[in-house]
């Protein structure tokens, strides 16, 4: 599908959760080519962001009025946003675990980035603060272990994100994931840059509502 993009913003209600629901949004957003992200949320609705060719979130939203054969749909509420520049359609809100980030001062000024995965920290050392600033790359660089210590610069939960599941996403290079911290909220994504011994990444602020463009 072609054609200038447009953004919807959908809250359904009904008894939509635990029946496939963002699931089947999952498949026919990919069918019709629209980006974006669904979730369910702890009100018992089912959101979601939709955007790309007006018919392409046309047709998703309307699949949303209806959801899969399970589902009851009782209300559908959409509000038209500004386009968030996603790269696919995904599920949001599954949990992945916690991270944490401490800042040391060892040998140089730096930061620590842990994050959960399959039950064990995996961890990159960040030489500068991450930002929330969409066009600030921070190098990342994954190593075995880091030692203990330094104060918590931030922490909190986090969830998958894209539709590649972790550890795969990791393995593959490319990671999605929603940071749930008091510095660092929404969207971030984890791009492999360098193999070898110890990778390189870069972690990178996707642009959603939580971004802050310009802040460095």
């Amino acid at each position: 599908m072609s054609g200038q993009s447009i953004a919807s913003r959908v809250t359904v209600r009904g008894a939509v959760q635990g029946v496939g629901f963002r699931e089947a949004t999952v498949r026919r957003a990919h069918e019709l080519g629209a980006l974006g992200w669904v979730r369910n949320a702890e009100d018992g609705t089912v959101l979601a962001h939709v955007e790309g060719p007006e018919a392409a979130v046309e047709a998703l939203v309307a699949f949303l009025g209806e959801g899969p054969p399970a589902a009851r749909v009782e209300g559908v509420e959409t509000e038209t946003v500004k386009v968030e520049g996603h790269e696919q359609f995904a599920v949001r809100g599954v949990s992945a675990g916690a991270f944490v980030i401490h800042e040391h001062q060892a040998t140089a000024p730096g930061f620590d980035l842990r994050l959960e995965v399959d039950g064990e920290m995996r961890s990159w050392v960040v030489p500068r603060e991450p930002s929330m600033d969409p066009a600030a790359k921070r190098m990342a660089i994954e190593v075995e272990s880091v030692e203990d210590g330094g104060a918590v610069w931030d922490r909190g939960s986090y969830e998958q994100g894209g539709r590649v599941p972790w550890p795969e996403a990791l393995e593959r290079g490319h990671a999605v994931f929603v940071l749930h911290g008091e510095k660092l909220r929404g969207g971030f994504a984890l791009q492999r840059t360098r193999g070898g011994e110890k990778p390189q990444w870069l972690l990178i602020k996707r642009k959603d509502g939580f971004a802050r463009p310009g802040s460095g």
